[in-house]
């Protein structure tokens, strides 16, 4: 699959939810996991903008994205 790549990973003995933008799809990563993406369909530019928040970040990607797990597995399609 072509598209920019996106890994958030939560530190060794954290967690994190990391959300989607401006789908709000979110996913709560315990020590050590990680959630994958790809921007697909980039038409909005070249900057991922990401904002920290109390126990977690927001991701706004300038295009739709294709997440996935550790494994690669998909997970999902989001605008």
């Amino acid at each position: 699959m072509e598209g920019l790549r996106i890994s958030i990973r939560a530190a060794e003995e954290s967690s994190l939810t990391v959300m989607f933008e401006p789908s709000g799809m979110t996913y709560d990563l315990g020590p050590n996991e990680a959630v994958h993406a790809t921007v697909v369909d980039r038409d909005g530019g070249d900057e991922i903008r990401i904002e920290q928040w109390n126990g977690g970040i927001s991701v706004w990607p300038p295009g739709n994205v294709i997440t996935s797990d550790a494994d690669g597995n998909e997970l999902h399609r989001l605008p």
